[in-house]
């Protein structure tokens, strides 16, 4: 491996999450070539990344099936990410058949591990799939995500609120979490507080406050300068 200012004091596997995760592209190849070094030795983590490199075609032509082989050896070794990703190849048919009981299954065990990702996709699995619908249930995982500090959760859970799906009707709720939401930068949330500040939806009208988070959406400050 050729070393660089970056990997002087990293050890190898670092220095190449290190450079996948900056996007380093013109040393994916060095990367793909130490996670492969480490993962025919039985390293998890190295099978891991190896896997996601594959499905993403990082440093190497992107093959599905080839990812999906090594996040799952790397989840049968216990690495706890691997459950979250293998449940989204499953979710979404990637390297893989469809399967949702099989993402349902993963998705809950990382959810044990307090993984938001884990939980925002359960309650999304619960709303959107027609046979496994469930709003109670949905809702239930969207405020363990939304509780985890995951922003979409918390935008998508201030709507259950506001329109009292899965959870009793309550504006206050509602506005409660579509402010976490946009005050952890969430575009969507700035913009339906926008929206509900200006037409007086579940709080009083205020137009001030109103173009406070439309401008925030538009990145300003509240005070309209960039």
């Amino acid at each position: 491996m050729e070393m660089s200012i970056e990997n002087i004091n990293m050890g190898d596997m670092d220095w190449a999450k290190y450079v996948i995760r900056n996007g380093r592209t013109d040393q994916y190849q060095e990367a793909l070539n130490t996670f492969s070094a480490h993962a025919v030795e039985e390293n998890p983590d190295a099978m891991f990344c190896l896997g996601l490199m594959y499905a993403r075609g990082q440093g190497v032509q992107k093959d599905s099936k080839e990812g999906f082989l090594w996040i799952e050896r790397a989840y049968r070794k216990g690495h706890r990410d691997a459950a979250f990703f293998l449940g989204k190849m499953y979710m979404n048919g990637i390297g893989t058949d469809r399967i949702i009981h099989k993402a349902e299954s993963l998705f809950k065990e990382a959810a044990r591990w307090n993984d938001s990702r884990a939980e925002l996709e359960l309650g999304l699995m619960y709303f959107r799939e027609e046979r496994m619908r469930d709003y109670n249930k949905s809702a239930k995982w969207f405020e363990r995500a939304a509780t985890g500090n995951n922003s979409e959760a918390q935008f998508i859970l201030g709507q259950f609120y506001k329109a009292g799906v899965g959870v009793e009707r309550n504006a206050v709720e509602a506005v409660v979490w579509l402010k976490t939401a946009a005050i952890g930068g969430h575009k969507g949330a700035q913009i339906l507080l926008g929206n509900m500040y200006r037409t007086g939806d579940g709080v009083m009208v205020n137009k001030d406050e109103s173009d406070r988070w439309y401008e925030m959406a538009d990145g300003k400050n509240h005070n309209g300068r960039k």
